[in-house]
């Protein structure tokens, strides 16, 4: 029988908390972009999306069970460390503590939490053979945490709003470049852009443009700081050398250089609010 700390573990590795970390850091950048005060209410906020992001990765692996069972025995469920069941319960668990948890912010925040949880337990349960829809679901899901952050401020101010949009098309690109890369762990499961079309690479170039112009584009429209543009310039370097290793067929390093990208833009977004 599994001890509390092996059981603990699965249950942490079925959340991925580095994603749920990832979440709440990006609902406080939103919230202290909208000049919120409250620390509270930051902190709640964090606690929500955190929950939210962990239900959404445990109920995504849930629904995931048997495919991943055939691609590998390492995932919770596959090794049998958790059982269906427990990931089920375990995922509605979250989501209905994340969704409590902001009805102590406000109205709007709730609104958005609710309207997130649906989409994080919609696409596994009944669109999850379309991948290409999943790939926005993940998308949104990181760009409203921004939305999430200012809205527990008590406003979403335009600043947040295009960055949001920024981190939207950045994350549609990465979400894509994995596709390419699991092109043929995918085939007979799912259905993803990169097996509808053979321009997938180009798309994602699209989607990195958009990224740069609206990461930009808050800098002349909003008269952000020098150091926010330096780590932008920085990130668009980045995404552009992505896509230019997509492009010669090298999907792995692409994808390396996509995370390494977001990151760098994310701290461009928590340098937004300098001045």
């Amino acid at each position: 029988m599994a001890s509390f700390a092996q059981r603990f573990d699965a249950f942490a590795e079925l959340m991925r908390l580095g994603n749920c970390f990832m979440a709440g850091i990006a609902v406080l950048i939103g919230f202290f972009l909208a000049q919120g005060t409250d620390l509270n209410l930051a902190l709640i906020g964090f606690g929500v999306a955190f929950l939210v992001c962990g239900a959404g990765q445990a109920i995504n692996d849930y629904f995931d069970a048997k495919i991943d069972a055939k691609l590998s025995k390492k995932r919770p469920i596959p090794s049998k460390r958790i059982l269906p069941a427990e990931a089920l319960y375990f995922s509605l668990a979250l989501f209905l503590v994340g969704i409590i948890a902001a009805i102590y912010i406000n109205q709007m925040a709730l609104l958005i939490a609710i309207i997130m949880a649906l989409l994080l337990f919609a696409y596994p349960a009944f669109m999850n053979k379309i991948k290409y829809a999943g790939n926005v679901v993940v998308a949104l899901g990181t760009a409203i945490t921004f939305i999430f952050g200012a809205a527990a401020a008590g406003n979403v101010p335009a600043l947040v709003v295009v960055l949001a949009l920024s981190a939207f098309f950045s994350n549609m690109a990465r979400e894509i470049t994995k596709d390419i890369q699991d092109l043929k762990k995918d085939k007979g499961t799912k259905v993803t852009l990169p097996m509808k079309t053979k321009k997938a690479n180009y798309i994602v170039a699209v989607y990195y443009t958009f990224a740069i112009l609206f990461g930009i584009g808050a800098f002349v429209l909003f008269s952000l700081s020098y150091f926010y543009l330096i780590f932008t310039i920085i990130g668009a370097i980045i995404f552009i050398y992505s896509a230019k290793k997509l492009y010669n067929k090298k999907p792995v390093q692409s994808q390396s250089l996509s995370k390494k990208g977001m990151l760098v833009s994310l701290l461009a977004f928590i340098l937004a609010g300098l001045k």
